[in-house]
């Protein structure tokens, strides 16, 4: 009598717990790259602590355009564009020491045979990751290679450089590479942790810096 159930009882665990797997594992396969299980996005920056905007104390602008959108593909995918005026002081968003730098470029114009004739700021966040600040004006960089920056120095000035379809902040945090244009990563600021198009950001009012009393 036991041999007669043997084989219905080894075929019942079969289906019930093999085949659900196999089914499972052919599923998967079928599935585009991005929405396999096992597929992680890029994972956040928390080494790089709290980004300041790239902009003066109390100032507010509006953000142009985020990722993965427009311009902000391949290595820009995690870019950001700001619409800061010609003009605008651009800073540092975290302490670091500037790796490479571009201000002599008057070239610019609406589309990609300008992206090379970009002024620029890259700043190395000594973690692996740089920071760049692109679309400066021509001769308005006021730091060099080899200069610590604080976060909130005013490293220069926004301009129209490179590939510009109207006056913008480009801004993002990239891997280091041997170029000035790496791979974008994901990152975020101290209070617009993630911020969307359209949003207007504002910096905070910077704190009051100590006053010397008076000798009487």
């Amino acid at each position: 009598m036991i041999r007669h159930l043997l084989p219905g009882v080894l075929f019942a665990l079969l289906a019930a717990f093999v085949l659900p797997f196999v089914a499972a594992r052919s599923a998967e396969a079928t599935l585009p790259p991005s929405h396999h299980s096992h597929t992680q996005a890029t994972p956040p920056l928390a080494e790089l602590g709290q980004l300041e905007l790239p902009w003066e104390c109390s100032a507010a602008f509006r953000v142009t355009q985020t990722h993965d959108v427009g311009s902000h593909t391949g290595l820009g995918t995690w870019a950001f564009d700001f619409d800061l005026p010609v003009g605008t002081p651009v800073s540092a968003p975290a302490d670091g020491e500037v790796r490479l730098v571009r201000d002599d470029s008057t070239r610019h114009g609406c589309g990609p045979e300008f992206a090379w004739d970009a002024n620029y700021v890259v700043i190395d966040l000594k973690n692996g990751y740089d920071a760049l600040l692109l679309h400066l004006d021509a001769g308005s960089v006021t730091v060099k290679p080899g200069d610590k920056v604080e976060a909130g120095q005013v490293v220069g000035r926004v301009g129209d450089s490179g590939w510009v379809c109207g006056t913008h902040l480009h801004f993002q945090v990239q891997r280091s590479c041997s170029s000035w244009w790496c791979q974008s990563v994901p990152a975020g600021f101290a209070e617009h942790p993630q911020p969307q198009t359209g949003q207007e950001l504002s910096r905070p009012m910077c704190e009051a810096q100590p006053q010397m009393a008076l000798a009487d």
